[in-house]
């Protein structure tokens, strides 16, 4: 594959990733991606459902694709908790426009651009899982 190579189905084996995100059929996408790779997934549509989840489970990672001023709130909504609690978790946003080191800034591990290479999704989560 051109820029990446191939993710196994396994490569994500036992992470579990909390998608965040308010489009139906792009959350589908990114859970069906993930579950490819062998990532566990919950997906909710809003961040008020994530904390539902985050007050249950602490996940590996958070990927979130809300608007850009409801990432940003969630974000920092995300880091204002108690390391147990997730304060601390890796978060990947998912846009169609940004900057990485705004996303940085804001609180966020990586950026990923839509329209979304799913291989580069695959190796996004499997770097930030590594470091």
């Amino acid at each position: 594959m051109p820029g990446g190579g191939f993710f196994s189905i396994d490569s994500l084996r036992g992470v579990w990733v909390l998608v965040v995100d308010g489009d139906p059929l792009r959350r589908r996408t990114l859970v069906d991606i993930l579950v490819y790779c062998g990532a566990l997934v919950t997906p909710v549509a809003s961040a008020e459902d994530a904390f539902g989840v985050m007050r249950q489970i602490k996940p590996d990672l958070l990927l979130v694709a809300l608007t850009d001023d409801e990432s940003v709130s969630f974000i920092r909504r995300v880091r204002s908790l108690k390391p147990e609690d997730s304060g601390v978790v890796p978060a990947v946003v998912v846009t169609r426009c940004g900057d990485d080191d705004l996303a940085r800034s804001r609180g966020f591990q990586a950026l990923l651009r839509i329209p979304l290479d799913p291989w580069k999704l695959c190796r996004v989560v499997s770097n930030l899982m590594t470091v």
